[in-house]
């Protein structure tokens, strides 16, 4: 999850500013294989569809499975980013929504 959160963050902000063409780079090689041969996992099948969307938009777009050793710093922000974001989501209090007569 965490991976795919960051690949659709990485295209928008490639699209934002323009870009054309890139490369990204993951360990995660099931999520590699699904992006290369646009295969459906199942529990992210919504990001997924974002992220071959956005993927469309640019000229260019290469998914690279490289080793874990390579990949260390990106995969501990990532790591970081999922736990603070289920954190946020654990501890959230919707506002209750009212309904009455008008």
């Amino acid at each position: 999850m965490a991976e795919a959160l960051s690949i659709r963050s990485a295209l928008n902000y490639a699209l934002e500013k323009g870009f054309s063409k890139i490369q990204l780079k993951s360990d995660a090689q099931y999520f590699i294989r699904a992006m290369s041969k646009q295969e459906q996992v199942k529990e992210i099948y919504g990001i997924l569809f974002d992220i071959h969307t956005l993927a469309s938009m640019l000229e260019t777009v290469t998914f690279v499975s490289i080793p874990q050793s390579e990949n260390f710093v990106a995969d501990t922000i990532a790591k970081i980013a999922k736990n603070v974001f289920v954190s946020l989501i654990s501890h959230w209090d919707p506002p209750a929504i009212i309904i009455g007569h008008v």
